[in-house]
């Protein structure tokens, strides 16, 4: 009986996975500020990364030296300021009034700025060094998901945040698992918990690609408790063959267990990208009277 998943904690990964549908379906706000002689290579990342997926992304972009301070309060800021320092601590010190995270592009870690003078002791912007967009999107990623709290809001919205935001998904959920094979108190009590820990990551990802909790998502919550009954199998030989270190086997199989069932989940997801945008590619390389809507041929008919 110990290895069956209890009724409660089938509950509490469903109401896991509507809170997680909830957090993707967030709006998320964001202001870019664009200086004269900004980088280029900069400004051509920030363009074609934040392009939202779905409604609830909202961006809007402005000139660094516009004086106007922020019309409303936004979830972060990004700045790519070139060589224009007024135009920057100014700004900054509007973002500052409103506790805005921000994030200040430069090309080099050589570039410095002194922002003490502003009084904002609680206050402190990110400087990100980049010298190509690839690059910088790694690390403005990196910045969002520990910046904001709504991360799987932004994942599901801008596809750059996405690798970052789910691997911190999976890290949280690894370390978690690994404490929870180590302590063990009950002996097969660690199953059921781990099991549910993975199902409720299996659909925390699924809402990092804004995808929320429906039947199309029962493969991969069923392919994780499978998973989680052949991790115990292994325990269980390898206990056999290694007495007494029982609680580090089960902590090291829960956190590589589950980093193995979050990187297969997020793959899962990634093939269903890509099959989705080659059918979108498809459709649009096929003749236009090809696509005309079947009801629009039969009411010509």
């Amino acid at each position: 009986m110990a290895s069956k998943i209890p009724y409660n904690n089938i509950f509490d990964v469903l109401k896991a996975g509507r809170d997680a549908g909830k957090s993707a379906d967030e709006t998320v706000s964001v202001l870019i500020l664009l200086g004269d002689d900004a980088d280029r290579s900069h400004i051509d990342a920030l363009h074609g990364a934040f392009l939202a997926e779905r409604a609830g992304g909202l961006v809007s972009v402005r000139p660094l030296s516009d004086p106007t301070a922020p019309d409303a309060p936004y979830d972060i800021a990004v700045i790519a300021s070139g060589t224009d320092t007024e135009d920057l601590m100014r700004a900054v010190d509007q973002l500052a009034s409103h506790a805005t995270p921000c994030a200040i592009l430069v090309r080099s870690a050589v570039c410095g700025y002194d922002f003490s003078h502003l009084g904002y002791q609680d206050y402190e912007p990110e400087v990100i060094a980049a010298a190509d967009g690839e690059t910088l999107l790694e690390k403005l990623a990196a910045w969002i998901i520990g910046a904001s709290e709504k991360g799987r809001a932004f994942a599901a919205n801008f596809s750059f945040v996405r690798p970052a935001e789910i691997r911190a998904l999976i890290t949280a959920c690894a370390i978690q698992n690994a404490t929870v094979g180590a302590i063990n108190l009950i002996p097969g009590s660690d199953l059921p918990i781990m099991t549910a820990n993975q199902a409720k990551l299996a659909l925390d990802i699924a809402a990092a690609y804004g995808k929320g909790l429906t039947l199309s998502r029962v493969p991969e919550v069923a392919g994780v408790i499978g998973a989680g009954f052949a991790y115990r199998a292994l325990a269980r030989a390898l206990l056999g063959l290694i007495p007494g270190v029982g609680w580090a086997l089960r902590a090291g199989l829960g956190y590589a267990g589950t980093v193995a069932t979050g990187n297969a989940i997020k793959a899962r997801f990634e093939s269903e990208n890509r099959l989705g945008r080659s059918a979108e590619t498809a459709l649009a390389m096929r003749p236009q009277a090809d696509r005309t809507p079947s009801g629009v041929l039969e009411r010509q008919g």
